[in-house]
């Protein structure tokens, strides 16, 4: 999802990764709410719907940038825009993002109907209504991911084939590289990624599609635009992805990833479970122990002042942080390596 709020201005505490993803959801779910209340497939959408859904979904923002300038006005029919989702629907459901994927093999094995039990779900969900393959209905714990009677039935063919688990394969397999990129760099630029599941889909039935790669990014990923208007994949928790913008292309293996995630995952995890054991039962209701522990993680890669690591410490419990809390802190702050783009970035 884009990131649009300029947090720079804010206090650490009002930056975390835990917050700023509960800005993020809480702006999905007023998008969700400002959609159509039909789905393109349903009888009842009208050639009204239609537009509206237009402008909210992909086709609009894919347009304007194929065409390099702002479009013409131009009306589009519902028999239109359902050909021109059909057209692709194949090679789409083979690239959707892990979290849209999941959710629609949910939606299909329950006919159509699912309720979105995590808030996390808004932002697949968003995702496949931009797709014009669902609506939510209903908002909060209520909410419903909905598809059609049609696209449902076409789905639950396609999820059965076997060129369809063989592209998402390749697709996870990707996943887990950038995953394991943006933990260990903090950002990347897309085009490596996107050049690398290319590269893996020719003679599959989703090769030669760039343009659902593309979605397959913009779906699955936080992103901004560098200066010079390519895409930009950044961690969650990077605060400041202003500080990124000079990072290069450079792509390691997933071999050499793997690696590398594995040494982190040795080095953090002793850090995680110090600094977890003495938050268990001490931070505030909206927060879990677990994601406090990986907000103040995230922060240390982001070479966060001491004084600051301590205010955020502080504002996570519903006590003062006692000094194994602030021993086992100074550990974290200490050892956690730091995103290496970061050291890139003030070089250039």
């Amino acid at each position: 999802m884009l990131r649009q709020r300029d947090t720079r201005p804010l206090h650490w505490a009002d930056k975390t990764m835990s917050v700023m993803r509960a800005d993020q959801l809480e702006a999905c779910e007023k998008y969700l709410a400002g959609l159509p209340s039909r789905c393109l497939f349903e009888p009842e959408c009208s050639n009204i719907d239609a537009e509206k859904l237009y402008e909210l979904s992909f086709f609009a923002e894919e347009d304007r940038k194929s065409s390099g300038r702002v479009l013409r006005p131009a009306l589009h029919t519902v028999e239109q825009l359902r050909n021109r989702v059909l057209h692709t629907f194949v090679q789409e459901c083979a690239l959707l993002s892990v979290e849209e994927h999941d959710l629609l093999v949910r939606a299909v094995l329950f006919g159509g109907r699912t309720l979105l039990t995590d808030w996390n779900e808004l932002l697949p969900a968003r995702a496949l209504a931009r797709r014009l393959w669902c609506r939510v209905e209903g908002t909060g714990e209520k909410s419903v991911l909905i598809m059609p009677h049609q696209l449902c039935a076409s789905a639950l063919l396609l999820l059965a084939g076997d060129s369809h688990k063989a592209v998402r394969n390749i697709v996870e397999q990707v996943h887990e590289s950038i995953e394991n990129t943006l933990y260990l760099l903090g950002a990347a630029q897309a085009a490596g990624p996107a050049r690398h599941l290319a590269s893996l889909l020719k003679g599959t039935c989703a090769e030669g599609c760039p343009v659902l790669i593309d979605r397959f990014l913009l779906a699955g990923y936080d992103y901004v635009y560098d200066r010079g208007g390519s895409l930009l994949l950044i961690h969650p928790g990077l605060a400041d992805p202003e500080r990124m913008m000079g990072i290069g292309t450079a792509e390691m293996n997933p071999e050499a990833l793997s690696k590398a995630s594995d040494s982190i995952n040795d080095l953090e995890s002793p850090l995680y479970e110090r600094m977890l054991g003495l938050l268990i039962d001490v931070t505030r209701p909206e927060i879990t122990p677990e994601d406090a522990v990986e907000d103040l993680i995230i922060l240390a890669k982001q070479e966060v002042p001491w004084n600051d690591m301590v205010e955020v410490l502080s504002s996570l419990l519903i006590c003062q942080p006692t000094p194994e809390m602030r021993a086992a802190l100074k550990e974290l702050s200490n050892r956690v390596p730091r995103w290496l783009s970061l050291s890139t970035s003030r070089v250039q």
